[in-house]
């Protein structure tokens, strides 16, 4: 049985990720800043939070304060992924779209920045890592999903692909190193998560 640590597993899509890797079999560690054991992304994370896990998921949603989401979604992503890198553990960041045009977006730019920060910080930190990039969410089921990368698109996704993109990313070597967007589409089929994942083009 594998041990996953999934940080914001007790909020609406880190529920669904906690509970796919629970219904498979494997120990899930929920933490939050609610939960226990505790972890408030804007401290510093204790590194036996992660002891023995064969992966991370951070799926957190970035305060509205700026020097809060600077705090979490940056400093704290990138101390987990130093933490990752260290002990060879893969992490899946659940970010957005629109990190790379904040502007469209000027009433929550600080929060977009802040997350565009970390993701860099990830990909800096040489751990083995996947960065999902949902659209606007809903608790809608799925139909049919779109997946790009470039971050030009527009639209809304189920909690449930983000999900489900996000369990099969940590089992699946050929998406590492990748970003990605995810989108409704009810033109699109269910993804095959390796077909999609070895199409997609890794980060430069």
């Amino acid at each position: 049985m594998s041990t996953f640590v999934v940080v914001g597993g007790t909020g609406r899509t880190g529920r669904r990720i906690a509970d796919r890797l629970s219904g498979g079999g494997h120990r899930v560690v929920a933490a939050s800043r609610s939960s226990e054991p505790a972890l408030d992304l804007t401290g510093k994370p204790d590194p036996a939070l992660f002891t023995g896990a064969e992966g991370v998921v951070i799926v957190a949603e970035p305060p509205k304060d700026p020097a809060a989401a600077e705090a979490a979604m940056h400093h704290g992503v990138a101390a987990i992924a130093e933490i990752a890198a260290r002990e060879d553990i893969p992490v899946v960041l659940v970010s957005q779209i629109y990190l790379t045009r904040p502007a469209a977006h000027p009433e929550m730019s600080a929060r977009i920045e802040a997350r565009a920060r970390g993701e860099q910080a990830l990909r800096d930190s040489g751990a083995q890592y996947t960065i999902v990039r949902p659209s606007w969410l809903h608790d809608l089921p799925v139909t049919g999903i779109r997946v790009e990368q470039g971050d030009t698109g527009e639209g809304r996704v189920s909690r449930d692909a983000v999900a489900d993109a996000s369990v099969a990313a940590l089992f699946d070597p050929a998406a590492s190193g990748k970003t990605f967007e995810l989108y409704d589409d009810a033109d699109s089929p269910l993804p095959d998560w390796p077909s999609v994942f070895a199409a997609l083009h890794p980060d430069q």
